[in-house]
């Protein structure tokens, strides 16, 4: 590899070759020939120096935003909120297996997303794969994504409805988060209002329609809700 001080002393003959006028250069095919040289170095050197700014790297969790306009995902990664771009040639698969586009993502998907990180913007994923898989339960632990129905504020329970299926949430002690200005905020209960759209992590109590929840993910508020519909 070209170190910087023999990169720079030839950079800096390259450009007097290029000041100098024609007359001056006695062999016109040599100063042409060390031109391109030092121009195929150049290359070389910017190439290397971005392939070592990007890092192979894969985001696991359940999908917790998708702004289409922009491109990008928010994705729960055990419980931190990350975030991750494709473009049109990102390759999706569903969970048969099968390719799939970007207007099929659903909130709550488990995604594995499989991409670069850039080490001076560490902060998004550019996804170039990405697979829909059944999201895994380790240590009981399961996501249920749907709308709050009856709230008890001072129980912190309640209900929790997607499709046809109804759940009990037992929400006391629960950590309680939300998106506001592209940040992720902590609240507390009283934040939580009929008709929000939530990823609840928790565990089923015994088969009865009950879920103890850990963590609550307040997707979009209800008049976000309205909007969409709209």
């Amino acid at each position: 590899m070209i170190k910087f001080k023999q990169l720079l002393l030839l950079f800096s003959i390259f450009s007097l070759f290029w000041a100098m006028p024609i007359r001056a250069v006695e062999d016109s095919e040599k100063a042409d020939l060390l031109r391109k040289e030092v121009e195929a170095i150049l290359a070389e050197t910017s190439d290397q120096s971005s392939d070592r700014l990007l890092v192979k790297r894969a985001f696991c969790g359940n999908l917790i935003a998708h702004r289409k306009d922009d491109q990008e995902l928010s994705i729960d990664v055990r419980g931190e909120e990350r975030l991750a771009s494709y473009d049109d040639d990102t390759i999706m698969i569903g969970i048969s297996r099968e390719k799939i586009s970007s207007a099929d993502l659903e909130t709550g998907n488990y995604l594995v997303a499989m991409g670069y990180l850039d080490r001076l913007e560490p902060g998004k994923l550019a996804i170039k794969r990405l697979v829909v898989q059944e999201t895994p339960t380790p240590a009981d632990r399961e996501s249920f994504f749907g709308l709050v129905g009856d709230i008890s504020s001072e129980e912190e329970v309640f209900i929790l409805t997607y499709d046809d299926l109804v759940f009990e949430v037992l929400a006391k002690g629960a950590k309680l988060t939300y998106r506001e200005d592209n940040e992720i905020t902590t609240a507390k209960f009283s934040r939580l209002e009929e008709q929000d759209r939530v990823v609840v992590v928790g565990q089923r109590k015994d088969d009865n329609g009950r879920i103890e929840a850990t963590k609550i993910h307040v997707v979009t508020p209800a008049a976000a809700n309205l909007q969409e519909e709209e």
